[in-house]
């Protein structure tokens, strides 16, 4: 992959971080809708259909970081040449730590809208 410049790479963080700021409040509305259910009752099919645009999402997010080098940041970071200004340890030591935040903050959605996802099926079959 070609060397981006930092700014290239700052909209993208941007607009990535937007994007997982969407996913967040939609898998908080989706949870909030299943916790609310016993005193406002939804349809499992709706909830597993907005489960599944949620799913979509992420992995959409996840393919798009990917396309775009931005996990390659953190697991290369040893490798970034380190003459650039913007390269400074603390700049490196930010970028990483947001993109471990945010890869666990995915990670974390993923693994609760899989079990939401399984127990909204077992209600279903169940």
């Amino acid at each position: 992959m070609a060397h981006k410049p930092p700014e290239d790479f700052s909209k993208i963080l941007d607009d990535l971080i937007s994007e997982l700021d969407i996913i967040e409040k939609s898998g908080i509305e989706i949870f909030s809708k299943i916790e609310n259910s016993f005193s406002y009752p939804c349809q499992i099919s709706s909830i597993a259909a907005e489960l599944s645009t949620l799913l979509a999402a992420i992995q959409h997010f996840e393919s798009r970081a990917r396309s775009n080098g931005i996990t390659s940041l953190c697991t290369t970071s040893d490798q970034v040449d380190t003459t650039s200004t913007t390269n400074t340890p603390m700049t490196k030591q930010k970028l990483s730590g947001m993109i471990e935040e945010r890869k666990s903050a995915a990670e974390e959605l993923s693994k609760e809208s899989k079990r939401i996802a399984d127990n909204a099926r077992a209600e279903l079959l169940g």
